[in-house]
């Protein structure tokens, strides 16, 4: 393997060891470990429990050698055990089926919060009334035909059949009722609308808060649990974290040794 950089109109060429290449290629690939690896080949992934001596590590080049040399060992044993697992060859390329992991990873983002449930699903919940999907057409009476049961033109929609509304017994006759039904409905559609602003209110206050709770645990993370962590660009302080002149006093003392001002004496400090 050789490398080429063109420097002017004489090239330069740097030659990898071929000894040390053709080495590597020669190893066996059968392994003796003390100590048998942790396996995991669904993650492929494995673990070395052997302890390692100081002595072995060493300094600069013999350090890295001895690590690439472990490195490879350990890599040549999860190899082969990828060869034992049921093959099958997929347009003419030896595949293998993994088996289910072992190893549990963290989470690349934390887990969702419950989607906090509006009062009519919370009302439902307690009256054990379960939702049930009702067709989109339905029968009206009056016209003899089947009309959509919401938007445009659904049944009972015309005006020609709201002509007249039935007065109750110890009703007011002189009263519109008919405007009292548009009012009605609106009423109802406003009420409906100021539900909903206050469930996205809800969920959105939620949210806030679960935010707030990380940024806090990670505020307090450092080795001073977060006393002279500067303070990030919104967060909520609690109760417990309200600076007293104490506290004030050793942040200050804490940043002036960080900066190292001249000057800066005990009394300063203090």
């Amino acid at each position: 393997v050789v490398s080429t950089q063109s420097t002017g109109d004489t090239p330069n060429v740097n030659s990898i060891n071929v000894d040390e290449l053709l080495e590597s290629a020669s190893r066996s690939i059968q392994v003796e470990k003390e100590v048998p690896l942790t396996l995991d080949t669904g993650s492929l992934i494995a673990f070395d429990m052997a302890p390692v001596e100081n002595s072995q590590l060493g300094q600069g080049a013999a350090r890295d050698s001895f690590l690439l040399s472990l490195t490879r060992d350990n890599t040549q044993l999860l190899f082969n055990s990828l060869f034992t697992l049921p093959s099958s060859v997929v347009d003419k390329v030896t595949c293998v089926q993994l088996p289910a992991p072992t190893t549990r990873l963290p989470r690349e983002k934390p887990v969702p919060t419950a989607k906090l449930p509006t009062k009519w699903e919370a009302f439902a919940k307690s009256k054990g009334i379960q939702k049930k999907k009702r067709g989109r057409m339905i029968y009206d009476e009056v016209a003899k035909e089947w009309k959509p049961r919401f938007g445009y033109k659904k049944a009972g929609s015309d005006k020609e059949q709201n002509w007249v509304v039935e007065v109750p017994d110890k009703g007011d006759p002189y009263k519109d009722w008919l405007g009292e039904k548009e009012d009605k409905k609106k009423e109802k559609v406003a009420k409906n609308e100021l539900q909903r602003l206050q469930n996205i209110s809800k969920q959105v206050k939620l949210n806030s808060e679960a935010i707030n709770q990380t940024v806090n645990q990670a505020h307090k993370s450092t080795a001073s649990l977060g006393k002279f962590q500067e303070k990030a660009k919104g967060r909520k302080e609690s109760e417990s974290e309200r600076e007293t002149p104490e506290i004030r006093a050793r942040i200050r003392g804490h940043q002036l040794r960080e900066r190292e001002i001249p000057g800066a004496d005990k009394q300063d400090i203090e």
